[in-house]
């Protein structure tokens, strides 16, 4: 029998055939692991409830369709504004730039729909990264030499877009609560604590 493997794989392989006991059963490997609440799920749930709990307070304060309205204006120019300035200090097309202000407010609302991920794909798109790209990056010695790495500047597009958006979301809900005066948040976090 002749098998083909990767280098990368070489050494593991030869783990298992010097010591067989140790590989694994098929039934073991088949089974799913156990789901686990991870920080970023608790985030992400905590930052929902925020945002269901402050539409829910917007209208039992009995706030016209013209508030609401309002709300989502500035949560919508916020998100948008701060997700595509991530795209600019990144050094993003401008396309990348606009993709992130126009999906900015999505972030929130579909969880699998952050902005940095729309303008990490049009910047892809604009820039076409390629393998050779992936693999300059392990000769890079300064941050001027990973600027010009057009796989890095996807990943650095998404990231920055997707950093804008979460500190737009923390400062449009104590702009919004503060605007309508539903609650002063740092009230609700004395109680908390």
């Amino acid at each position: 029998m002749l098998a083909v493997i990767g280098a990368g794989h070489k050494e593991g392989i030869a783990k298992h055939l010097a010591h067989p006991e140790a590989i694994p059963s098929i039934e073991k490997l088949k089974e799913k692991p156990a789901k686990r609440i991870t920080f970023i799920l608790v985030f992400g749930a905590a930052i929902g409830l925020i945002m269901l709990t402050t539409i829910g307070l917007i209208l039992s304060k009995g706030y016209s369709r013209q508030t609401l309205l309002l709300a989502f204006g500035i949560w919508f120019i916020l998100h948008g504004t701060l997700s595509c300035l991530g795209v600019v200090l990144a050094r993003g097309h401008p396309l990348s730039a606009l993709t992130a202000f126009v999906t900015g407010w999505m972030t929130n609302l579909v969880p699998f729909a952050a902005a940095g991920w729309f303008a990490g794909m049009v910047e892809a798109w604009k820039r076409k990264p390629t393998v050779s790209d992936l693999k300059k990056l392990a000769d890079v010695e300064t941050f001027d030499d990973l600027m010009k790495n057009r796989f890095f500047k996807v990943v650095f597009v998404a990231a920055l877009a997707n950093v804008g958006a979460l500190t737009a979301s923390l400062l449009g809900f104590y702009i919004i609560w503060q605007w309508l005066g539903l609650i002063n948040p740092f009230d609700l976090l004395k109680g908390i604590l």
